[in-house]
Parts: structure tokens; C-alpha cells; sequence
């Protein structure tokens, strides 16, 4: 085969293992090959360059990190200035620490660094030597796919106990198994929640963040306000508050005091002291009052006109007064002890008593009632 067809062999080989897809890493890895070994020359014995085989076991805990047992044997002989030379069986057996780089390509070149002895065995002279060894190498694993693997190295090994050093070149086809590797996933460290108030709910979300210790709260973190008037259960004096009702600081309904009364006015027939009939519904007006505000009395004031001797209109204004408070008392059932009567005959007269209008006017009985009521101010 002429070198330029050589050349364009190589360079296929290449672009196909460059347009391979990459592939996922397995887990776990066992291969055997071929090796090549080429030693030192030493002063007395010249071990010559040998062949031999290959295994390997080895595990990929991560992209980049992989571990390996290695064993080769190789067989060579020695080649001296005197005739005693001999076959030499030479194995070894070590552990590597591997480094790959471009893993997301099938083509991932790596650095090893290892440990492990070797053991040579001379036929002819019927003797074994033994070393320590140190080795490192470089590799390229190229995956063909998902599960085989082919494996050019070289590695350089340091003997401790004999020379020569040497070199081993090796070219392995491994399988590859187990689950495939899965990058780590990001540790997500959870933000330690903050509650300043202790109150199970963290800060962020909390819309009262300062309520006091021990003080149940909704959802929110704010203290409950079960009759919803704005003023929360633990401050509230009066935690069942109707809705429509307006509260103070301390969640009680705003009291509002003011006083009402009742005027009654109603006249007389001259020299007469009967109630007349249109009247009743006023003097009913005054006992539905007293009714509702038990705590009112009222004072029944009789009056008269200038008409007569003035000792006559007093005693005439005094029976007024009395009839208007028996309407009271005896037909419409207010209590006795709460109407009282009085009679100013003509003292007070509140018209001009040259005119028939202005007399009939101050033939009259008033009276008025009040009372000093609190009630509930709503919304």
C-alpha cells in the first residue's frame, strides 16, 4: 500500500471517529488489549523491548475523575556481551487515577498517575525480582458507543528497586456498563427562613412582623380580629362588635350621648278644665316617651287667662294640670310617681290678653320631658 493511500486511510479513520456523537459515560469498565514495552539499557543486562497483554477493570464516579487496576504481562529476553542471556516474564500489576478532558466529545483524551510492583522472573538464571513502581501516562479513550471504548496510552514507569525504567505503550478495547453518569445537580440551599416574631410565618410574607410573642395570627402573621372592626382579639375589649357598628381604640362601640324631649302644649275652653278629645294623641305622644326612657319624669304646668279673681284662676289652673296628669296616669298607664302637677294661674301668660286669640292662647297646659340618651354610632 503506497504511503499517500496510507495517509488517506488514517485520515478517514479520523473524520468517522470525529462525526461520531458523543455519548453518555457508563459507570463501570473492563477491557483488555495489547502492549508493547521498551526498557533501558543497563550496564550488565539489556532487557530487551517485549509484548504481552493487557487487563484492566476500572469505575468513572464522575465526568471527569475515573480509577483503574491495570495488569500487564509482557514477555522479553536479555541480550548481553556474554552468553548468558535469558527469557524474562515480566508482569506487573498497578492502580491508576485518571483525568479526562472534553467529555461532552466520544473523543476524550486523559492524564493518569499511579502506583503498583513489578515482577521479573529470569528463566535462565532461576531468579525473581521485584520493585515498587510509580508510573504516569497519557491516553485517549475514543467511544465507538455507548458501551465499547478504544484505548491508545502510554505510560512511563519509575522502578524503585531495579533499573531499567521503561515505557509501555498499549492499545485496549474495553466495555462499558452500568448507569450512565448524570452531572450533579446543583445543590439548592433553601434560604433560612427569617420570623423575627416567632409567629410561624417567615418575614417576607409576614404583614405584621413585630406581634407579640404568643399571639395567634392568620395566614398573614397579623393577630386574628374576629368581629373585624380593625382592632385585634388580644387588644380588644369587646370582641364580638356588630359589623355596622363604629369602635374606639380598645374595639368598643363608639357611645354617642345627646337629649331628647317632648313638648306638649294644649288649651282650654274658658272657665273649663276638661280635656278635650283632640288632644289625646298629643298627651299620648307624652306617655309614649316616658315610656320608652324609664327614667324620665315629667312636670304638668297649668295655666289661665286674666279672666276672673286671680285666686279663682289659680285654683282653675291647678285642676288643668291635675286632668292632664290623670289622662296620663289613669287612661294611658303611666306611673303615678313619675307625673307630677302645678298650677301658675294667670302669672304667665304667653299672649296678649286684650284679645280674644291672646287669652284663649294662655288658657293653656305645657309640659316638657327629656332625656339624656346614649346610643351606638354606626358606620
Amino acid at each position: 500500500m503506497s504511503v499517500f493511500k496510507t495517509k488517506r486511510l488514517a485520515v478517514a479513520i479520523a473524520s468517522l471517529a470525529l462525526m461520531q456523537p458523543a455519548f453518555a459515560q457508563k459507570k463501570y469498565e473492563l477491557g483488555a488489549g495489547a502492549v508493547y514495552s521498551m526498557f533501558a539499557v543497563e550496564d550488565s543486562i539489556n532487557v530487551k523491548d517485549g509484548y504481552g497483554l493487557r487487563g484492566l477493570i476500572g469505575t468513572r464516579p464522575s465526568d471527569h475523575w475515573g480509577f483503574e487496576l491495570v495488569w500487564d504481562s509482557i514477555v522479553s529476553e536479555t541480550e548481553s556481551s556474554s552468553a548468558l542471556d535469558s527469557d524474562v516474564d515480566f508482569n506487573q500489576i498497578y492502580a491508576n487515577a485518571l483525568y479526562h478532558f472534553n467529555i461532552d466529545s466520544n473523543l476524550q483524551p486523559y492524564i493518569s498517575v499511579g502506583f503498583g510492583q513489578g515482577v521479573m522472573e529470569f528463566e535462565e538464571f532461576d531468579s525473581t525480582e521485584r520493585s515498587k513502581q510509580a508510573n504516569m501516562g497519557v491516553g485517549l479513550k475514543w467511544y465507538v458507543n455507548e458501551n465499547w471504548i478504544v484505548r491508545p496510552a502510554i505510560n512511563y514507569f519509575v522502578n524503585d528497586n531495579w533499573d531499567p525504567d521503561h515505557a509501555v505503550v498499549g492499545l485496549t478495547l474495553s466495555y462499558a456498563w452500568g448507569d450512565k453518569m448524570s452531572k450533579a445537580a446543583p445543590v439548592v440551599v433553601a434560604a433560612a427562613l427569617v420570623d423575627t416574631d416567632k409567629d410561624g410565618v417567615e418575614d417576607g410574607t409576614d404583614k405584621c412582623p413585630a406581634t407579640p410573642a404568643g399571639i395567634p395570627v392568620d395566614s398573614s402573621g397579623c393577630p386574628l380580629d374576629s368581629d373585624a372592626d380593625g382592632v385585634y382579639d388580644y387588644q380588644d375589649d369587646c370582641p364580638a362588635t356588630e359589623a355596622h357598628l363604629k369602635v374606639d381604640e380598645a374595639g368598643c362601640p363608639v357611645i354617642l350621648s345627646e337629649t331628647v324631649s317632648k313638648d306638649l302644649q294644649i288649651t282650654f275652653d274658658s272657665n273649663s278644665d276638661v280635656v278635650k278629645q283632640e288632644f289625646y294623641d298629643e298627651v299620648q305622644q307624652v306617655a309614649d316617651f316616658l315610656q320608652q326612657y324609664v327614667g324620665t319624669e315629667v312636670v304638668i304646668e297649668g295655666h289661665t287667662d286674666s279672666s276672673g279673681a286671680a285666686s279663682y284662676n289659680k285654683d282653675l289652673s291647678e285642676r288643668r294640670a291635675a286632668a292632664v296628669a290623670k289622662v296620663l296616669t289613669e287612661e294611658m298607664g303611666v306611673d303615678a310617681g313619675r307625673v307630677s302637677s302645678v298650677g301658675f294661674g294667670e302669672e304667665q301668660p304667653v299672649a296678649d290678653e286684650s284679645t280674644r286669640e291672646g287669652r284663649m292662647a294662655n288658657r293653656r297646659v305645657v309640659a316638657k320631658v327629656s332625656a339624656n340618651v346614649e346610643k351606638m354610632e354606626q358606620k
